[in-house]
């Protein structure tokens, strides 16, 4: 295939071959991992389909293999190759060849620990939701994924070794803050952002599709103004690397705080930092923390920008 200058093509043209390039890995790199997963597992592919039974812990081995290879053929490969049929240059397409400024990278790691407290008291919102009674099927659906998406992510977080934190850094934290910040922000932002010609709109459109994919419907909130973050971070500095420095505090700390305070802090009470009768005293100040950092990156990169030019 070749799509010389497709910078310029139709951004529905340009989705169309994002899409296909992610059906492509996807499919070829999900059936080396199952490959893959039997030789090194010795699971046999008839009993794949009890992996997620989490009452069995020689399951979760193989089901962090298949985690990290899945999110390597979704955001991580597709990303690089659509950059490079763009314009041959992925680096340069995904801006990852911009070098961050030292002030403005501390200031986003700073914005990523204030903000806790208003992400985690919107999760808290965001868990009240209550559906219709004609829709009370829907409901319970929601309801059980959300419980089985807890259950594995608190499977996964609770390891009794160095190694196996090591593991869930790059599973949770390395992986996920590189590969959907070139996703989302890096490729679709970019393509929406010239299809409605409005980038205010592309990045709450981006932040939309961003949270959905989750699937995790009592998140939805938090996974919302996170993306819209990382998409103005993006947006503004035309930098990649801030909202990839932003993702990954933000996966950080549960991961760290899981592994080095498990006696006193569990995964599921990781959401609830901030929070209870006290939330809004510990969210209005972080609110207004969290902001006033967020109006310093602005204004501090607009000026770096001028002084290049």
């Amino acid at each position: 295939m070749e799509f010389r200058d497709s910078n310029y093509r139709h951004p529905f043209i340009q989705l169309l071959v994002f899409i296909l390039i992610i059906l492509i890995s996807a499919t070829f790199i999900t059936l080396l991992s199952m490959i893959a997963g039997i030789l090194l597992f010795k699971v046999p592919v008839s009993e794949w389909i009890n992996l997620m039974d989490m009452n069995n812990p020689d399951n979760l081995p193989v089901l962090k293999f298949l985690q990290i290879t899945q999110s390597l053929s979704i955001f991580v490969i597709p990303p690089i190759a659509f950059g490079w049929f763009m314009i041959r240059n992925p680096w340069n397409y995904l801006a990852i060849d911009r070098k961050p400024d030292r002030n403005l990278a501390g200031m986003v790691l700073l914005i990523g620990i204030l903000i806790l407290p208003v992400i985690n008291l919107l999760g808290v919102i965001n868990s009240g939701m209550q559906l219709p009674a004609f829709m009370s099927g829907i409901e319970e659906w929601m309801k059980r994924s959300e419980e089985q998406a807890a259950q594995l992510t608190e499977s996964f977080l609770t390891v009794n070794s160095f190694g196996g934190y090591l593991v869930n850094v790059l599973m949770v934290v390395l992986i996920p803050a590189f590969g959907e910040e070139f996703f989302f922000r890096g490729s679709l932002q970019k393509i929406f952002q010239q299809w409605f010609r409005n980038p205010h709109v592309a990045i709450v459109f981006i932040a939309i599709i961003f949270s959905a994919f989750h699937m995790q419907f009592y998140g939805f909130l938090p996974r919302l103004t996170l993306g819209i973050l990382f998409g103005y971070l993006f947006f503004w500095s035309g930098n990649i690397w801030y909202p990839v420095f932003a993702h990954m505090i933000n996966n950080f700390l549960p991961v760290t705080l899981t592994y080095f305070f498990k006696d006193s802090i569990a995964p599921d009470e990781l959401d609830k930092i901030g929070t209870g009768p006290e939330a809004w005293l510990w969210a209005i100040p972080a609110l207004i923390a969290s902001t006033w950092a967020i109006v310093y990156f602005y204004r501090t990169n607009k000026s770096l920008q001028k002084s290049e030019t």
